[in-house]
């Protein structure tokens, strides 16, 4: 049916509704008429709509054609493309796309987890992960802290004392997990949580280790929430969710330390495709 035909057909229709004077609702008066009340003109009644509200109806004599649908041009498609990309760009989920990409495309980054005797000012860290972006493990090492493991953290990670008896202290691993972090930024997902970790770690042990302070860390689990949104009252989100959100399997053994970092890596990777997806959109023929 082409163009002419159906608006002499509308054209019938709007005459045909005027001659026997009929009133609609604004979605019918658009919808089957296209058109809308006149400024300034009045609902004919008010009805109650079966959602609570109310409703208004016009007489169609006292209502205006609605200006023609155009189709938009290519440039103009163009266009609205253009700045579409720019406003993901702008946006909080574009900001957190793109340093995503700049970690793992440009700096070569580092991904770092860690799982401890507990969650307090006295915790330490019993294992300690490093990927890279690839998820290729750097650091895989277990130690033996100064204190006891809590029980809810045992429960979480699986790891007792016991199975710690053989393994080093911090003092002998501190260089082994110092080289492949420095020089690179790392990636930690709640950055704020592990550096503390890492920090209380060397204390107990008497080590002052200044440089972790100096470390150049970027958290992962805020990226996400800007990527993906916050799913929490604390305005973040949790690993399991940044997983479900990214569409992204877990790599390793969830609780561990190197399966955590790797699959942090994974979510970055993610992340960094929205970007990459949105620079690389070719303009159409």
């Amino acid at each position: 049916m082409t163009d002419v035909t159906n608006q002499v057909e509308l054209e019938a229709r709007r005459a045909a509704a005027i001659a026997e004077d009929r009133c609609f609702s604004v979605s019918r008066l658009r919808d089957e008429f296209r058109m809308k009340p006149a400024p300034g003109v009045d609902p004919v009644k008010m009805y109650k709509s079966p959602y609570g509200g109310k409703y208004g109806v016009y007489r169609i004599a006292e209502c205006v054609p609605m200006r023609a649908k155009v189709d938009r041009t290519e440039k103009q498609v163009e266009a609205g493309k253009k700045l579409g990309r720019l406003a993901l760009l702008n946006s909080a989920r574009g900001k957190g796309a793109a340093t995503a990409f700049h970690l793992v495309e440009a700096l070569n980054a580092v991904f770092l987890d860690t799982e401890t005797t507990g969650l307090g000012s006295a915790a330490e860290a019993i294992e300690i992960g490093v990927t890279d972006a690839t998820g290729t493990i750097l650091l895989d090492v277990r130690l033996y802290p100064t204190c006891t493991i809590d029980e809810e953290a045992a429960q979480v990670h699986g790891i007792t004392l016991e199975q710690l008896i053989a393994a080093p202290n911090w003092l002998t691993i501190e260089k082994d997990l110092r080289e492949p972090l420095s020089g690179r930024p790392v990636v930690i997902f709640n950055e704020s949580f592990d550096r503390r970790i890492l920090q209380q770690t060397a204390r107990a042990h008497g080590d002052p280790a200044e440089w972790i302070a100096g470390l150049d860390i970027t958290c992962a689990m805020k990226l996400a929430a800007k990527c993906y949104g916050a799913t929490n009252k604390y305005g973040t989100i949790s690993l399991t969710n940044a997983v479900l959100a990214a569409g992204v399997q877990w790599a390793g053994k969830p609780h561990s330390a190197t399966g955590d970092a790797a699959t942090t890596a994974n979510i970055v990777h993610a992340m960094a495709d929205i970007f990459s997806e949105v620079m690389t959109e070719e303009p159409s023929a």
